[in-house]
C-alpha cells in the first residue's frame, strides 16, 4: 500500500477514535423547537385519580426528609420532586399507611438512584453499593438474617428495612421472592445504566429499551400492586406472557412518557440518552421524532387493553379471582395516568432547546 494511503488512513482512523456521537447529536439539536402535543387524550379512557390522604401524608413527609442528614442538592431535589404528590397520583386507591410506605419506597429508590450515579466515576465503590444494597434486600425481605453486616451508614437507604418490614407484613413468601427478583435485577442493572452513561456512542433503539426497563427501577415498583391494591394474584395469572405483557407495557409507556416530556431539561444536562435522541439519530428530524414516539404509545396503550381484556374473558379465572385481577389492571393504568398527570403540567409545552 502506498505510504501516502497509509498515511491518510492513520488520519481517518485518529479522527473516528475521537468521534463523539452524543456530542455529535446534542449540537445538531441545538436551537431546535421541542413541541409536544397533549398526550392526554391518549389515556381518555383509563382510570386516574389522586389519593384523598395526599395532604396529610405530603405534611409528615416533609417534615421528615428536612430531618434527613443529606446534601442540599439531594433535598432541594426532593422537593422539586414531591414524591407524595408522585405517589398520590400512582396509587390513588391506596389506604393512608400503605399510600405513606409507597412515597418512602420512591424516595429510597430516588434517592439510591443519585448515590449511584455519583459514583459512576469510581466503579468499585459503585459495585460495593450495589453488593451491600442486595443485602439490605435480602434482609428487608425476610430472605438474609438480620445480623449479616451491610456495609452502608446511609440512614435514608437503611430506611428500606422499614419499608421490607411493612411490606412483608402483607405479602407471602412466593410474592416476596418476586419483588426481591425484581429489586436485584434493578440494582445490578445500574451497572449497565453507567456503562451507558460512559459511552460516547448511542445505543441502538432496541438495546436502550432493553436497558431501560430494568434500570427504571419500575420492576420493584410494579412488584408492590398487589400491596398497593390489597389483593393476591393467582400464581398462574403472575408467571403467565400475558401478565408480562401487561408489566412490560406499563414500563415502556411510563418511559415514553417521561422522555418526552424531560427532553429539554435532559439536553439542558448534556444528556442525550433517551428514546427521543435515539429516534432524532435516526430520522434526523425532531418533529418525526416525536410523532413516532406518541404512535409507539398509541400501540401499547391498545396492546395493554387487548392484553387486560384476554386476560379476563380467556384465562381461566375462578369468579373470585376476577375482581382482584381486574383490581391490579386498574392499578396499573393509574400508573401510568398518575404518571402522565404528576408530570405533565400543561396541554401543551412548546419551547426551544437551549
Amino acid at each position: 500500500m502506498a505510504p501516502w494511503i497509509n498515511r491518510h488512513l492513520s488520519i481517518l482512523f485518529i479522527a473516528m477514535s475521537h468521534f463523539n456521537e452524543k456530542e455529535s447529536v446534542a449540537q445538531k439539536l441545538k436551537g431546535q423547537w421541542l413541541i409536544i402535543p397533549d398526550i392526554r387524550p391518549i389515556f381518555a379512557q383509563w382510570p386516574s385519580g389522586e389519593n384523598k390522604h395526599y395532604q396529610t401524608v405530603k405534611e409528615i413527609v416533609d417534615r421528615q426528609l428536612a430531618q434527613q442528614p443529606m446534601k442540599n442538592e439531594a433535598r432541594t431535589a426532593f422537593v422539586k420532586m414531591n414524591p407524595s404528590l408522585l405517589a398520590a397520583r400512582w396509587w390513588p386507591r391506596a389506604s393512608e399507611d400503605d399510600y405513606q410506605v409507597l412515597v418512602d419506597l420512591i424516595i429510597f429508590f430516588g434517592y439510591w438512584d443519585d448515590l449511584s450515579e455519583s459514583l459512576a466515576a469510581d466503579p468499585a465503590a459503585a459495585e460495593n453499593l450495589r453488593s451491600a444494597t442486595k443485602v439490605l434486600g435480602r434482609q428487608a425481605f425476610g430472605f438474609a438474617p438480620p445480623e449479616e453486616e451491610v456495609a452502608i451508614s446511609d440512614p435514608l437507604i437503611l430506611d428500606f428495612r422499614r419499608i421490607g418490614k411493612k411490606i412483608c407484613a402483607v405479602y407471602d413468601e412466593e410474592q416476596r421472592k418476586t419483588v426481591l427478583g425484581h429489586f436485584e435485577r434493578y440494582i445490578d442493572s445500574t451497572a449497565l445504566e453507567a456503562e451507558a452513561d460512559l459511552s460516547t456512542t448511542l445505543p441502538s433503539l432496541k438495546r436502550y429499551w432493553k436497558v431501560r426497563i430494568l434500570t427504571s427501577g419500575m420492576g420493584t415498583l410494579l412488584g408492590v400492586t398487589e400491596f398497593a391494591a390489597r389483593v393476591k394474584l393467582p400464581t398462574s395469572v403472575v408467571t403467565s406472557a400475558a401478565y408480562g405483557t401487561l408489566w412490560t407495557t406499563t414500563v415502556v409507556i411510563n418511559s415514553i412518557v417521561n422522555d418526552l416530556i424531560s427532553f429539554k431539561k435532559e439536553m439542558k444536562a448534556g444528556s442525550v440518552l433517551s428514546s427521543v435522541a435515539i429516534l432524532y439519530n435516526e430520522v434526523d428530524n425532531l418533529d418525526a421524532a416525536v410523532q413516532m414516539s406518541l404512535a409507539h404509545l398509541k400501540i401499547l396503550v391498545d396492546e395493554f387493553d387487548r392484553t387486560a381484556n384476554m386476560l379476563l374473558t380467556n384465562f381461566p379465572l375462578s369468579d373470585e379471582e376476577v375482581g382482584p385481577v381486574s383490581k391490579v389492571i386498574d392499578t396499573l393504568r393509574m400508573i401510568n395516568t398518575g404518571n402522565l398527570g404528576w408530570r405533565f403540567v400543561n396541554t401543551l409545552e412548546k419551547a426551544a432547546i437551549p
